[in-house]
């Protein structure tokens, strides 16, 4: 986890360095829609079983675009953006628990009767409560390098910065600027690629341009997506991320749940997703080796081929 970009607007980083089928958030639009728990924001696109895609931390729908446009062939895909962050305010749902009931409040609004849910990291407790407290509106549970809060004890600095009012939001815009420039030199966009990449994505990254178009969209949808700070600071608080709290009991989870991690993770290390598994009776664990935490883009077939297997279980 680090202190996230805020927004800029699309004429500020217009991406133009990129094929535009990459921005895969720039071709879809959310709508904000009205809920029993509140006003959210959702994009929907595609046909077929419904499938909640609920992005990591920090975020908003766009996070999760390119992995909707890959399954909309063959489901509904409903992308939300968590209490906190894009349009979705804060007051629809703190804690994990209130934004499931909140999800089940969109399934309500857009006629669908249930879905798969894909957690994808800092979206990962949330989607766990979505299969635990509403198991007749979840068809299957996929958790994608999903954090786990009780094993997560974020930088000190990070716990400062948004702990004092208005730090984060003047951090925010200096960084949006930072990120403005650096996206816009080539040499130092890529240096940022390799850094975070895994020594075998290097190597894919090597072969196939798309990867880095690909990684370039995803920095520029967090760029495009209002800042975060609300959300951010709310996941901080309302997950008790290092607080002693104890792992949360999962043991009555009974949809089918397919857990995907990448062993050389270094945002959310490999025992989250084995704490999923074990923690979830009957889940699978599909370790990706020489993964990293992007691996929805770094090994992009492989891993769509494990979701829509995943989800067609359940639907």
């Amino acid at each position: 986890m680090s202190l996230p970009v805020s927004e800029v607007d699309g004429s500020e980083v217009d991406g133009s360095e990129v094929d535009g089928s990459e921005v895969a958030h720039r071709s879809m639009r959310a709508e904000v829609l009205d809920t029993a728990s509140g006003p959210m924001e959702c994009a929907v696109t595609g046909e077929g079983p419904a499938v909640l895609l609920v992005h990591g931390t920090p975020g908003s729908w766009r996070q999760a675009a390119g992995l909707a446009r890959d399954l909309a062939d063959r489901h509904l895909v409903l992308l939300p953006s968590r209490p906190g962050y894009g349009r979705t305010p804060l007051a629809v749902g703190r804690t994990p628990a209130q934004q499931a009931a909140a999800y089940v409040s969109l399934l309500d609004a857009v006629g669908v009767e249930a879905a798969g849910v894909v957690g994808i990291s800092g979206g990962g407790p949330s989607a766990a409560q979505l299969a635990q407290r509403h198991p007749g509106r979840t068809r299957a549970l996929v958790q994608c390098c999903a954090l786990a809060p009780h094993l997560m004890d974020p930088p000190r600095a990070m716990r400062f910065a948004l702990g004092v009012p208005g730090l984060a939001e003047v951090g925010m815009r200096a960084q949006r600027w930072r990120q403005h420039r650096r996206l816009a030199d080539e040499a130092t966009t890529d240096r940022r690629i390799h850094a975070e990449l895994t020594p075998a994505e290097r190597k894919e990254l090597a072969s196939n341009p798309a990867l880095r178009r690909s990684m370039i969209g995803f920095y520029l949808s967090h760029l495009d997506a209002p800042p975060p700070v609300r959300g951010l600071r709310n996941d901080l608080r309302s997950l008790g991320f290092g607080s002693g709290a104890g792992a949360p009991d999962l043991g009555d989870v009974s949809v089918p749940t397919l857990v995907l991690h990448g062993d050389v993770d270094r945002v959310v290390p490999m025992s989250h997703g084995e704490f999923y598994a074990g923690a979830i009776g009957g889940a699978r664990l599909e370790v990706l080796p020489s993964a990293g935490h992007a691996f929805l883009i770094t090994f992009r077939a492989a891993s769509v081929e494990r979701l829509r297997a995943a989800l067609a279980v359940g639907s």
